[in-house]
């Protein structure tokens, strides 16, 4: 049996940022096929940060797989995205870990999403970061 493939957890920071680990994990992964054509420089929290950070997602891309190191990454970023103060970035985590449904059609999904993950029922998983550590295997 394969070990299925994740990327870090959305929680896991770099450089005071959530999720840029992860969002690194995934650059590496799509160069590498294997996020099963899965875009994720267009949706989503990837899609949020590379706007946060005003960076390119194909020179991200390019830039997380060709340093090996997320300290060299991180460096990159600094030198050709947008910097903020450690308010603007505990904000903007807020933020996002705090992400949850807020229409009806998004809570439908969402809950479709949980089924789907085997946590029908689940009331302890409300955010969008709770169901990708739940559906990665990450919460029991």
């Amino acid at each position: 049996m394969r070990k299925k493939l994740v990327p870090r957890s959305p929680y896991e920071r770099l450089g005071g940022y959530v999720h840029l680990p992860r969002l690194i994990d995934k650059a590496k992964l799509h160069r590498k096929g294997l996020l099963n054509g899965y875009n994720y420089k267009t949706i989503g929290f990837d899609k949020h940060l590379l706007a946060f950070l005003k960076l390119n997602p194909d020179a991200f891309e390019e830039a997380a797989n060709r340093l090996e190191e997320d300290a060299a990454i991180l460096q990159w970023i600094g030198e050709n995205g947008t910097s903020h103060s450690a308010e603007e970035i505990e904000e903007w985590n807020h933020h996002m870990i705090s992400r949850h449904p807020d229409t009806a059609v998004k809570k439908a999904r969402f809950l479709h999403f949980l089924k789907e993950a085997g946590g029908e029922g689940r009331q302890d998983i409300a955010t969008y970061f709770d169901l990708i550590e739940f559906d990665e295997g990450r919460k029991k």
